[in-house]
C-alpha cells in the first residue's frame, strides 16, 4: 500500500516547521494541521510517478532555513552558505560527491534534514577556530552524517515508532555510513562525525558507547546540531518543538551534550 507523503514544507506562524516535504501524511498530523487552520488536502499518486526519484531544490532548502531558525546576524548564514553551495555544486568530480548525490534522490525530507545540520554545524564551528579547510570537512560530513539510511529500508526510516529490532536496524546507519565512504579518502573529521554523531558524553549513546573526549569535536558539533533540527522538524513519532524549547532540553540533558556548544549556538539566535 503506498501512503501519501506531503508535497511542500508547511510552517507555522513562527517558523516552526510542522510537516516536512515528502513525509507521510497521517490522518493525525492533517487533525492537527486542521485544528491550527491549516487545510492541506492529500494529493493525489499514480503508479506512474510514485517511485520517481525525488527532485530537490537544494537552494530552496537552504533559503528555507531562515523560516526556521532566527539568526542575529545573517552574515553568519551567508558565509556557511558559501561553503555548502561549494560542496553540493563544486564538487562532483570528487569521488565522495556520489553520496551526495544518492542523498538527493533518496528521500527529499532526509537530504533537507542533512543541509540543515549543515548549515547549523557550521554555524557552530565558524565561531571556533577552525581553519577554512577544516570547516568544508565538517560541512561534508554534516551533509553526510546520515548517509548510512540509504543502506536501511525506506519503511523503518519512515515509519514512526519502532519495535526493538526496527530501532538495532536502524541504529546501525552510524556504522554503515562510515564503512561506505571509508574508501573514498575523505579526512577523518567526516568519518568521525558519521560514526559518532550518535554517541553522548555520558556515554549513553550509540554504535560504540563513547564518552566524552572520545568523543570528536567536530561529532560533539555535528550531534547537537542533529538534535536541533530533528527537534524543530514534524517526525510521525513526536510532535515538533521550537528552537528554544530545544535548547532548554539541551541545557537539561547537560550530561549528554557539551554546554559550551550550545552556548554558541544559542548566542546566535533570537
Amino acid at each position: 500500500m503506498f501512503e501519501p507523503t506531503a508535497k511542500r514544507d508547511i510552517y507555522d506562524e513562527h517558523g516552526t516547521l510542522l510537516l516536512a516535504k515528502d513525509r507521510i501524511i497521517t490522518k493525525t498530523m492533517i487533525a492537527k494541521l486542521n485544528s491550527l487552520g491549516i487545510q492541506y488536502a492529500i494529493p493525489a499518486f499514480t503508479e506512474k510517478n510514485k517511485n520517481r526519484p525525488p527532485f530537490v531544490n537544494t537552494m530552496a532548502v537552504i533559503n528555507n532555513f531562515e523560516n526556521k531558525i532566527k539568526l542575529k546576524n545573517h552574515s553568519h548564514l551567508s558565509s556557511v552558505n558559501q561553503i555548502i553551495i561549494s560542496i553540493i555544486f563544486e564538487s562532483k568530480q570528487e569521488p565522495w560527491w556520489i553520496f551526495i548525490n544518492g542523498l538527493s534522490n533518496y528521500l527529499k525530507w532526509l537530504y533537507s534534514h542533512s543541509i540543515n545540520v549543515s548549515i547549523i554545524s557550521l554555524l557552530i564551528a565558524r565561531q571556533l577556530t577552525y581553519s577554512n579547510k577544516a570547516l568544508r570537512n565538517i560541512g561534508i560530513g554534516a551533509i553526510l552524517h546520515d548517509i548510512g539510511k540509504l543502506l536501511i529500508p525506506k519503511n523503518i526510516i519512515q515509519k514512526g515508532e519502532l519495535n526493538d529490532f526496527e530501532k538495532t536496524l536502524l541504529h546501525q546507519h552510524c556504522e554503515l555510513g562510515m564503512y561506505s565512504v571509508e574508501p573514498y579518502s575523505l579526512p577523518k573529521e567526516c568519518l568521525d562525525i558519521i560514526l559518532q554523531h550518535h554517541e553522548r558524553l555520558d556515554g549513553s549513546g550509540y554504535p560504540g558507547g563513547l564518552k566524552e573526549h572520545k568523543i570528536s569535536l567536530e561529532a560533539q558539533i555535528v550531534m547537537v546540531a542533529d538534535v536541533i533540527d530533528t527537534s524543530t522538524t514534524y517526525y510521525p513519532d513526536r510532535p515538533c518543538v521550537n528552537v528554544m524549547d530545544t535548547i532548554k532540553q539541551l541545557r537539561k540533558d547537560k550530561e549528554k551534550y557539551s554546554q559550551d556548544i550550545v552556548s554558541i549556538f544559542e548566542n546566535l539566535i533570537r
